[in-house]
């Protein structure tokens, strides 16, 4: 049966009801899309809502393809430490520009599109230097904003970004969290040359390897727990450890690293074994980027923290820059996305695309939902 009613989530900020129409009304004549919507962990309902309508400065975006994200796993779990219920998911996702409203420009009809989620106010310190991820009344689409788990999506064509004729529809929705990559990797200065360990070797953790040798990082090591995750990574390309799989994780460590200090190491699992292991192996002096989502509070070892005088920086989102960065190592065929897209699901088996996720870790990385 559908739902037919009007939302019970308003928008967190007022000043962001032109954005985009979250409201599902439906209203005898009105052209009707089908949405996915999660009102509370673990479920996700379908229903028929209205089709958003063109206003000036927004396009209208036919949705195709929507990646699932780990923080939509910790989402999904009722384990995300600031998402709330209910909400509509989808902030990795392409689609094609279906109608443009009055007075955009750069765009037409018929575009593959991405979006940029993090959506800040536009009016304080850190909005005019270009860190939206930092406004204190940041809105994120899929989240505090419903998303793209929707026929269609309205946005102010400010936050669209043209995807290059080469690139696929599929990695076209990764494009974000190949910006979480450049963003992180671009945490640390002077990486030309460095070598680094990349703990967690899920979509994220690959990704920030691509990014840092891209980079002209000089030695790169990824070490995760699944077995299959580290074969990804060796087809890629990298030195991988299991720690499971050798007598002391540091021993092996040094073994791959010869006489190379460990200059940076990106924590990208949300965990407190992967959290000490950064700042026991890091070098003296050494960077350790948080890039995973804790669900929970952890006891982290901050004594070595201090003792090695370590640079310890968060990284959350993006900036613009770091954002058409990676539309630019897309397009030059500099990271390979494909390679991490293991299961692609119909809309209507979004939860089968959570299930493979929370029971086969061994085969899921990156799962796309198809709209078509």
């Amino acid at each position: 049966m559908n739902e037919i009613q009007l939302s019970d989530r308003p928008l967190a900020c007022s000043s962001y009801l032109p954005i985009i129409d979250i409201y599902v009304l439906i209203v005898a004549g009105e052209a009707v899309m089908k949405q996915a919507y999660m009102p509370e962990p673990g479920v996700i309902l379908y229903r028929d809502v209205a089709k958003p309508v063109i206003e000036p400065g927004t396009v209208i975006i036919k949705v195709s393809i929507i990646g699932i994200c780990g923080s939509d796993v910790h989402v999904f779990k009722g384990k995300h430490p600031i998402v709330k219920y209910p909400l509509v998911q989808g902030h990795e996702f392409s689609g094609y520009i279906e109608e443009i409203g009055e007075g955009v420009t750069g765009l037409a009809k018929g575009d593959l599109v991405t979006i940029q989620p993090a959506l800040g106010c536009g009016n304080c310190t850190k909005c005019k230097e270009g860190l939206p991820a930092q406004c204190d009344n940041l809105n994120f689409v899929g989240g505090d904003i419903h998303g793209g788990g929707s026929e269609y999506f309205k946005i102010k064509s400010e936050h669209v970004i043209k995807i290059p004729e080469a690139v696929s529809a599929s990695d076209a929705a990764m494009v974000e969290p190949l910006a979480v990559a450049v963003h992180s990797v671009n945490k640390v200065p002077d990486i030309e040359g460095a070598a680094i360990l990349v703990v967690g070797g899920g979509t994220i953790g690959i990704l920030v390897a691509q990014v840092a040798r891209v980079f002209k990082a000089k030695k790169i090591i990824i070490s995760d727990v699944i077995p299959a995750r580290n074969k990804v990574a060796a087809k890629c390309g990298f030195l991988t450890i299991n720690p499971t799989e050798v007598p002391s994780f540091e021993e092996e460590l040094r073994h791959l690293l010869g006489d190379e200090p460990l200059s940076a190491v990106f924590e990208c699992a949300g965990n407190e074994p992967a959290f000490n292991t950064c700042v026991r192996t890091v070098c003296r002096g050494g960077y350790v980027i948080v890039v995973g989502v804790y669900e929970t509070a952890i006891n982290a070892e901050m004594i070595l923290v201090q003792d090695k005088e370590l640079t310890l920086i968060g990284s959350l989102m993006y900036t613009w820059g770091d954002y058409l960065e990676a539309i630019d190592l897309l397009a030059g065929g500099r990271v390979n996305l494909k390679i991490l897209q293991t299961h692609h699901f119909k809309f209507e088996r979004w939860l089968d695309g959570y299930k493979v996720l929370e029971e086969k870790p061994d085969e899921a990385l990156k799962v796309l939902i198809d709209m078509d």
